[in-house]
């Protein structure tokens, strides 16, 4: 018989799907004769769920997105628990208060997987994350594992399939694209403001931006007030990022800080070019000068110099692009992830069945 692996996740909604994706590849990875996948969002209802239980994941919806702010949200949580018998608890989402409840409602054995860093509100700062109380801690990079304290976190990166084939780019080779939140974290006024610079040079370049969120109409008045209005396309939210990858010649990130990107993780499977901010895990993915280019963060400069440099070279742009899809296949594929978690899975278990075992 499988054991049951409980996931806890935040939002059902699409800014959740960063994480959701990485459910759904450890869901088809793991052997299911060993572990049985269950998926509770204690956050907003949305088509993630859905996408979740159309794999074979037993989905639960708990609303309970204010913590320790909410009791009505802790009961049910708490309530839920205790009518279930889960081996293992997956946390994704919440903080302490998940965890207290967690332990005391449940005998299962509880990992922690961070996904991102916690900046400070005046910057983009990284403040440390203070984890205790789990069986085990994951962290999707080492910068992230850097900034853990009371415990010691095992960095797994992120995992992406590989498209069969590769990106072609568009006729022009002319198209940059980023694929992100519409947030400030995400540096997209930096962008824009490059887009600026070369479109003296580029009278032809074009930015779709895929995402959508609340940055979207000040990002769109930013691109207007600097003559880009029709140089920059807003895609929305897209759930068919390969058709979208075909057309594009550059991915770029200009994040201010990151995790590990799985939106770069992506399109570097695809084949395409990457130039980002050197911020967060983006160095621990991208190779600087061989699969993409690494800039400082909110250098408009370095930024437009490098695109530049790329929109000028299309040689250039299919090595690098070649060589991401090779790194990918190598250090990042969605195999590898399920695995390497799979491992842990065992190795928490075994931890729990030799709990008041005396001698060998």
């Amino acid at each position: 018989m499988p054991v049951d692996v409980l996931h806890i996740l935040g939002t059902a909604r699409a800014e959740g799907a960063a994480i959701v994706r990485i459910v759904s590849m450890l869901a088809k990875g793991v052997d299911r004769e060993r572990y049985r996948i269950h998926a509770w969002f204690l956050g907003a209802q949305g088509p993630l769920a859905a996408e979740l239980q159309s794999i074979g994941v037993q989905v639960r919806q708990i609303p309970w997105e204010r913590g320790a702010r909410d009791p009505g949200g802790a009961w049910r949580f708490w309530r839920d628990l205790l009518d279930s018998n889960f081996a293992i608890i997956h946390q994704h989402f919440g903080a302490r208060s998940v965890r207290w409840l967690a332990r005391r409602a449940s005998r299962a054995r509880l990992i922690v997987h961070l996904h991102g860093r916690i900046l400070e509100s005046e910057g983009p700062y990284p403040v440390p994350l203070e984890v205790r109380g789990a069986d085990a801690v994951i962290a999707v990079c080492t910068a992230v594992a850097k900034q853990v304290i009371g415990a010691t976190a095992q960095v797994v990166y992120s995992g992406t399939t590989i498209p069969c084939v590769a990106a072609q780019g568009s006729a022009t080779g002319r198209v940059l694209g980023v694929a992100c939140r519409l947030i400030p974290v995400k540096g997209l006024p930096c962008l824009i403001r490059a887009m600026a610079v070369l479109r003296a040079e580029f009278p032809d370049l074009r930015l779709e931006i895929a995402g959508s969120g609340p940055e979207r109409q000040a990002i769109q008045q930013q691109a207007e007030s600097l003559g880009l209005g029709d140089s920059v396309c807003f895609l929305g939210w897209r759930t068919d990022l390969g058709a979208v990858w075909a057309r594009w010649d550059i991915f770029v990130q200009p994040s201010l800080d990151e995790g590990l990107p799985i939106a770069v993780l992506e399109a570097m499977a695809a084949g395409l070019p990457v130039v980002a901010t050197g911020v967060g895990g983006t160095p621990e993915v991208v190779e600087d000068g061989r699969t993409g280019w690494l800039v400082p963060a909110g250098d408009t400069g370095a930024l437009a110099a490098r695109l530049r440099a790329l929109l000028l070279d299309s040689r250039k742009r299919r090595e690098m692009g070649a060589a991401g899809r090779a790194r990918v296949r190598e250090n990042f594929s969605a195999d590898r992830m399920a695995q390497t978690i799979s491992m842990i899975y065992d190795e928490v278990l075994k931890s729990r069945d030799n709990i008041g075992r005396v001698g060998p």
